[in-house]
């Protein structure tokens, strides 16, 4: 078994795994002088995500990729350690299956490529059970509430009522928010890179207007 994982196709997957109980280390011996990498790592995020990923996007985008990891719904810590768990576990799993078919199919970029996408895949199942224990904290700079009157960017695809699309703004904070966007009036559409107003929260993400230039 030490051969096993002292194999050089594991590598990646031993690296995942020390960076989990170095995390476990480094938030133990926080929380025992009253501090926690969790929160700080949460505080720190340069982005929040804010959509229903169960509403009809028009085009993925970095929104959909991230809400599909569910990384809009854990807390960072908690999601790392999720998502390198699984990428590990994944790996050997591989690993110790082409071992066992043929010690010459093992290859580092082989495995870790298809430990990435289960890894990507049990992610996703585990992260929507764990959420559901974990919930994520509240964003620590501005709610949801006072998104209304905000102006974003269309940074993904085209938006019309009932199929929107991916947008984004910086707050105050320099804290950067995803959000899904569709137009308020049945025959308004958005374009890439065109500047809206969030006007309030809809079923499928926000409903926004166009920024008018005078």
């Amino acid at each position: 078994m030490l051969s096993f994982l002292t194999n050089d196709a594991n590598s990646l997957f031993n690296i995942a795994v020390l960076i989990v109980i170095a995390l476990g280390i480094i938030e133990g011996l926080g929380l025992l002088v009253g501090l926690s990498l969790a929160n700080a790592l949460d505080s720190l995020t340069p982005f929040d995500i804010d959509v229903d990923f169960d509403a009809d996007v028009s085009s993925g985008g970095l929104t959909a990729l991230l809400g599909w990891l569910c990384l809009n719904r854990l807390p960072l810590m908690v999601w790392l350690v999720l998502f390198l768990t699984c990428f590990a576990i994944c790996g050997y799993l591989i690993n110790f299956t082409l071992m066992k078919l043929h010690p010459a199919l093992m290859a580092g970029w082989l495995s870790a490529s298809g430990a990435l996408l289960l890894g990507s895949l049990l992610t996703n199942k585990a992260g929507k059970r764990l959420a559901k224990l974990v919930p994520k904290n509240e964003s620590s700079a501005i709610s949801t509430e006072t998104f209304a009157g905000r102006i974003a960017t269309i940074t993904s695809g085209n938006a019309r009522q009932g199929y929107p699309t991916e947008a984004s703004f910086v707050d105050n904070f320099q804290q950067k928010h995803y959000l899904l966007v569709e137009p308020i009036e049945a025959d308004e559409q958005f374009q890439v890179y065109q500047q809206v107003v969030l006007v309030q929260k809809g079923s499928n993400g926000w409903q926004a207007t166009r920024l008018s230039v005078e």
